[in-house]
């Protein structure tokens, strides 16, 4: 049943053409299962995680749909503090759509001969499929009981090292590296240099960029003789959680949209568009990376909707909301930073409405 399931998969991505030619022997040896737990979650929506828990011992037909299906599986919540059948807060372990790691693969362009650095072992499941290919694979993960799962899940590859870690900082054994692999995003304003460090020149780096705003492209760098790297974006789209290193408050205090403390100015920029719609949000979260948004509805007691960036870190923000003409928003902003004004400062022209 598992080697049938598991050769449906490949042929499902064969018939897309989104199975590689590279990664077709790869993905028919390693089982997907074999790396999932017991009990887990499996995310059944299409544009906002909706996780479901399965037990494989209650429902066997359904966990093992799930795995080898085009689903991301989450495996933790809010680093293991929230216990299985309770959905928590935070996704913080998962095993990502297999279409997505293919693309992944797919960028970092692994050979037989590569030694491989990855950043984020999670399950252990794309290490294994690493191992099929690269000469030796180095896979880091922060999370001790993680790592130990995948230790044990990979017990029987020899080419395949589990180092209990901060990916995002410190030397890695195995380094120098051909590749490096992140299975994690990364902070567009913090990427690790240690990564630069431990790649040959010519290697390559394959890591999802994100800013607190918004999730970012994946891209593939390609490390210099001059120890700088420089990246191209994969048309690839990716969603990953952030690496623990570069986490930062999720949630503020309740705010006054109308802070009477707080610098009014004036602005033509629409935030409605700017914030909900993908590309502008992309664009603004380069401009203010730290920022996280929010956009509250109108109500019976206030009839207009709030536009809102705050910087928890420095405990600046903006809120925008329509002023008293036409394509005319009241911007009120506290603190160190004047996000707002960061934000028009970063715009090529109008987002359109």
């Amino acid at each position: 049943m598992e080697i049938r399931a598991n050769a449906t998969l490949v042929d499902e991505f064969r018939i897309a053409g989104k199975m590689p030619a590279q990664w077709v022997s790869a993905f028919g040896a390693v089982r997907r299962e074999q790396f999932i737990p017991d009990r887990m979650w499996v995310d059944e929506g299409t544009d906002d995680i909706e996780c479901v828990p399965l037990d494989r011992a209650e429902e066997p037909e359904r966990w093992r749909a799930a795995v080898y299906s085009d689903k991301v599986i989450v495996t933790q919540f809010d680093d293991g503090a929230t216990v299985w059948p309770q959905v928590g807060y935070r996704p913080t372990c998962s095993s990502s759509m297999p279409s997505a790691m293919l693309g992944m693969l797919e960028a970092l362009d692994v050979g037989e001969d590569h030694r491989v650095l990855e950043i984020g072992t999670g399950t252990g499941y794309n290490a294994a499929l690493l191992a099929q290919r690269a000469a030796e694979v180095t896979t880091v993960e922060v999370d001790p009981t993680l790592a130990e799962h995948a230790r044990t899940a990979l017990a029987g590859m020899p080419t395949v090292r589990v180092v209990t870690a901060e990916g995002a900082t410190g030397r890695h054994p195995g380094a120098p590296f051909d590749r490096v692999l992140a299975t994690a995003s990364v902070r567009v304003v913090q990427f690790p240099y240690g990564w630069v460090a431990q790649t040959r020149p010519g290697g390559v780096i394959v890591t999802p960029l994100r800013a607190d705003l918004a999730s970012g492209p994946l891209v593939r760098f390609t490390v210099g003789k001059n120890g700088t790297a420089t990246g191209r974006v994969v048309p690839t789209r990716v969603g990953f959680m952030e690496l623990r290193a570069h986490r930062t408050p999720s949630r503020w205090r309740r705010l006054r949209w109308d802070d009477p403390a707080a610098d009014l100015t004036h602005s033509d920029l629409q935030p409605w568009t700017a914030l909900l719609a993908e590309g502008p949000r992309w664009a603004i979260a380069v401009a203010v990376p730290q920022c996280r948004y929010d956009v509250w509805k109108r109500t019976p007691e206030r009839p207009h909707g709030v536009a809102w960036l705050v910087d928890p870190c420095s405990g600046s923000w903006a809120s925008v909301v329509p002023g008293d003409a036409e394509d005319r928003y009241d911007v009120r902003q506290h603190g160190p930073c004047r996000l707002w004004q960061e934000v028009e400062a970063d715009r090529p022209t109008n987002p359109p409405r």
